[in-house]
């Protein structure tokens, strides 16, 4: 159990190649953050993995090594496995004054093709889904969302998630709310209605269509009416 025999086995395992991913997953004994800083240099993934499974201990090392070395697939699938709202602030929240990063576009990209919608979790899919809005990014969030809603998957369905999607794109852009409102069915149609139909953001026509789907015809006529 000695640590720095188990560092130095980890080091010849990577050097020659000799199937040093189980190696780096599965030993309980090895130190990361030694061996991922001697993994960095000769393959980033190799490094990605020891960062991984210290648990949390070198998240720091793990996200620059990915942003890098372009590992955000990898990145991506981290972060929701890890359902960490802090860990997720890091990646997402552009320090004040700073312009749009190359390697957020690049992460969210990731998170909303590939990492989110394989999987099955519905308490990843919540975390991430509540790192977005704490992020402040509302197209990014209809864009995760529309990928979980809009398609065929395990949550297509889900009531929460419908609610949300049209209610950012009240907020945030209220061209797709028309579109969202008629292929979506299972929102919470008379409270966004209201919402809708508000001073604030006065989408009279998109609150008579919710009326009118869910067979509100008294209130249907009256926004016709006002």
């Amino acid at each position: 159990t000695e640590q720095g025999v188990h560092n130095t086995i980890g080091k010849i395992y990577v050097m020659l190649n000799r199937n040093p991913a189980e190696f780096l997953s599965n030993n309980q004994f090895y130190d990361s953050a030694v061996v991922g800083k001697f993994c960095e240099k000769l393959d980033p993934s190799l490094a990605f993995l020891a960062y991984r499974r210290s648990g949390g201990a070198c998240d720091d090392d793990l996200i620059r090594v990915c942003s890098e070395n372009g590992l955000f697939k990898d990145l991506a699938r981290y972060l929701i496995e890890r359902q960490d709202l802090e860990l997720w602030d890091k990646v997402l929240r552009a320090p004040e004054g700073e312009t749009e990063r190359p390697t957020r576009r690049s992460l969210i990209d990731q998170v909303v093709q590939t990492a989110l919608p394989e999987s099955k979790n519905p308490e990843e899919v919540s975390t991430t889904v509540k790192a977005f809005m704490n992020a402040d990014l509302p197209t990014e969030l209809m864009e995760l969302l529309e990928r979980i809603v809009l398609t065929d998957g395990d949550f297509g369905n889900n009531r929460n998630l419908q609610n949300l999607l049209i209610l950012t794109a009240i907020r945030a852009d209220s061209r797709r709310v028309m579109d969202y409102i008629n292929r979506l069915d299972n929102f919470d149609g008379p409270e966004i209605a209201k919402i809708a139909v508000g001073e604030q953001y006065s989408l009279f026509e998109e609150a008579f269509v919710i009326y009118k789907k869910f067979s509100l015809d008294v209130e249907a006529v009256e926004v016709l009416l006002d």
